[in-house]
């Protein structure tokens, strides 16, 4: 029970057993496990680790493209006791994470698969995200911290394709239908579609990096599945009670979902919707009632669809 000759040396109390190889990996001399972290956290942060092939960092997988930045920051890592809130934290402070996303011409000869990070990466956030932004922005999110799993509403028959027909998926209520992406009940023969529709792993095999793909049934869940819909008329009520004209409640709608002010001709395109919405539902008052109560606020509600639905909503830019 010993190590390569180019690893620091095992501390091994008798034959040597889990204790003293988990003790071996976090003593600080070890310098693989706190180079893998680090770069599991700057993939997470910047799309793409200092160490691309995330799953190989032998000598067949690829060289970091910051080899001394690496090592510092395994290095503060340590130092931090192992904290991934105060690495997160640094490198989030840093004048290289803060980059905006936009392409620069002048560099894409230079640094088309942006490897000197000359600026930020652009990707969709994490499937148990999605949700949890969504909630934020209509006001529904518990943001409770622990406790046991919840069951958010989940669409019918799924729950009756997990093995042998076994489990029984009662839908949460109050708040716990709220509670964020990460306490979700998730069952391994039978997970929760709108994780699996954004490319969430099914946790059958291990996963170093998630895919993203953009497919229509994303686009399909976000605008029909009754999460979101629920969310949009609960959005449309926000907007109503805040603010007392048109405009400001898209515009306030509008920064809600993307974190700035829209421009005169976002704000142009999304009052001609409110008002087709509105010619639609006051001639259609049977849909308007089964929607969202009345006209007025199923209008409201099929704009906050809209804002929900921006590929900028879901987009860390």
């Amino acid at each position: 029970a010993n190590t390569l000759s180019s690893l620091p040396r095992i501390n091994n109390r008798s034959q040597g057993d889990r204790l003293d190889l988990a003790r071996w990996l976090i003593n600080g001399k070890n310098p693989i496990v706190p180079r893998v972290t680090v770069n599991h956290i700057w993939a997470n942060l910047f799309g793409q680790g200092l160490v691309r092939t995330m799953n190989d960092f032998g000598v067949r997988g690829e060289p970091p493209t910051h080899p001394d930045l690496l090592d510092w920051l395994s290095g503060e890592f340590i130092r931090h006791k192992w904290s991934r809130k105060e690495m997160i934290r640094l490198i989030v402070h840093s004048a290289t994470y803060q980059q905006s996303s936009m392409h620069r011409v002048n560099l894409a000869e230079v640094d088309p698969d942006n490897r000197l990070l000359h600026r930020q990466n652009r990707f969709r956030v994490e499937a148990e995200i999605i949700r949890d932004l969504t909630l934020a922005a209509s006001s529904q999110l518990s943001r409770e911290i622990g406790g046991s799993s919840v069951y958010p509403p989940l669409p019918p028959g799924v729950s009756e394709l997990s093995y042998a027909n076994n489990f029984k998926w009662k839908t949460s209520v109050g708040k716990d239908r709220y509670r964020r992406g990460m306490y979700t009940f998730f069952k391994r023969t039978s997970p929760h579609p709108n994780l699996t529709t954004f490319d969430c792993p099914d946790s059958t095999v291990t996963c170093v990096k998630r895919n993203i793909s953009n497919t229509p049934i994303a686009a399909l869940a976000t605008l029909n599945n009754s999460v979101f819909t629920e969310a949009a008329k609960a959005m449309a009520k926000r907007l109503m009670k805040q603010h007392d004209n048109d405009s400001d409640r898209i515009t306030f709608g509008f920064k809600l979902c993307t974190a700035r002010e829209p421009t005169s001709k976002e704000i142009g395109a999304f009052s001609s919707l409110l008002r087709k919405s509105r010619n639609f539902y006051a001639k259609n008052e049977s849909e308007a009632k089964a929607f969202n109560g009345d006209a007025e606020a199923s209008a409201w509600a099929n704009l906050a669809r809209i804002l929900l639905n921006l590929d900028e909503f879901i987009t860390r830019e």
